[in-house]
């Protein structure tokens, strides 16, 4: 069993650098299989353990930190902490990122359709309807249709 320290970190890119500055000197190609083994990165066997090595490398380098989505702009970032990753990506699957600027005038709600359906009968007819009332909310639902889409169960208007 070896007992080699592998470096990580900046003791890391230290050492490829001084790998690499030695085999300049030398004239000579600083091969990964070189960059690995002087780094501690070796095998039982007495190999490169590349897979060690650069998934090390990557840490050091910071390349697996997460990033922001330089292609998300203000407006969608502030739509997604207002509204949730998923109503904002439904939209944008059925529309796209291009229309975020009508999302907000776009979405009507999360709920089940029946229950946005009757909710607006009651608040645009200003009906209350009694509670032994039996309405088909569902059937009503199907009628606006040419209006609305419900998209991973949030509700547009269509008519933005």
């Amino acid at each position: 069993m070896t007992n080699t320290i592998r470096l990580t970190g900046d003791a890391l890119l230290e050492r490829i650098q001084v790998v690499i500055e030695n085999s300049n000197v030398l004239h000579i190609e600083a091969t990964a299989t070189a960059k690995a083994l002087a780094c501690g990165y070796v095998k039982e066997n007495g190999k490169p353990d590349f897979v060690a090595f650069y998934e090390a490398l990557i840490a050091a380098k910071g390349l697996n930190e997460p990033t922001e989505d330089p292609e998300m702009d203000d407006t969608e970032a502030e739509l997604r902490e207002r509204y949730g990753d998923d109503a904002v990506d439904a939209f944008i699957d059925y529309w796209s990122a291009e229309d975020l600027e009508f999302f907000e005038e776009a979405y009507q709600s999360a709920e089940r359709p029946e229950d946005f359906t009757r909710e607006l009968v009651e608040d645009c007819f200003g009906l209350d309807v009694p509670y032994f009332v039996e309405v088909d909310w569902s059937a009503t639902w199907e009628n606006l249709r040419h209006d609305y889409i419900e998209l991973n169960g949030y509700i547009f208007s269509q008519n933005w």
